[in-house]
């Protein structure tokens, strides 16, 4: 291989090295939250956390709310409930909502009751079970254990987790294989 080509594929793959490892890795997180809406004000279900790097400082926050989060918050939270995930530096924001980018119509980051029930089960990504693959991270958020009180959703249990994942070098979610939902399951 003639000398300039090897350098041609050395600087490629030094580059595309960097492009990969550009985000700072991160401690693995992993929280369970049980929410069990009694009606009374103050009790909507609401998180907020951070996701750290690997020496202990918050580089990401997690905030979920109810659709109707009556504090004062980056964005208006909406649906039964939602998560945004926003990059820190100290106490500033330095991003809008990343699980919910402008490609992503649907914003997988917010959850509707309907999602919960069939055929809306049907639509891995969009149910259950989301994962968002961004930033050098798997981001997962999971809904297990809908509670029902006349046909609305009164409880679930919230998981999430934030683990290491090299592969994931894009800073907005990778896009979901598979069908999108109905409009149904997006009232």
């Amino acid at each position: 291989m003639p000398t300039s080509a090897l350098l041609l594929v050395m600087m490629f793959a030094i580059n595309l090295s960097a492009q990969v490892n550009q985000w700072r890795p991160i401690r693995p997180l992993e929280e369970k939250h049980v929410f069990v809406n009694s009606g009374k004000p103050g009790s909507e279900p609401s998180v907020v956390t951070f996701i750290k790097d690997t020496l202990a400082t918050p580089i990401y926050k997690l905030e979920c709310h109810s659709g109707d989060y009556p504090d004062d918050s980056e964005i208006n939270f909406s649906g039964d409930f939602q998560c945004a995930l926003f990059a820190v530096k100290g106490r500033y924001l330095r991003s809008g909502d990343l699980l919910a980018p402008a490609t992503d119509r649907l914003n997988r980051g917010r959850m509707h009751a309907a999602q919960l029930r069939a055929p809306c089960l049907d639509y891995p990504e969009y149910s259950t079970l989301r994962h968002f693959k961004l930033r050098g991270m798997l981001v997962t958020l999971g809904f297990t254990d809908p509670r029902w009180r006349s046909g609305k959703l009164i409880g679930f249990t919230l998981t999430l987790s934030a683990t290491p994942d090299e592969s994931a070098a894009s800073p907005t979610p990778e896009h979901v294989a598979g069908p999108e939902p109905p409009a149904s399951c997006y009232p």
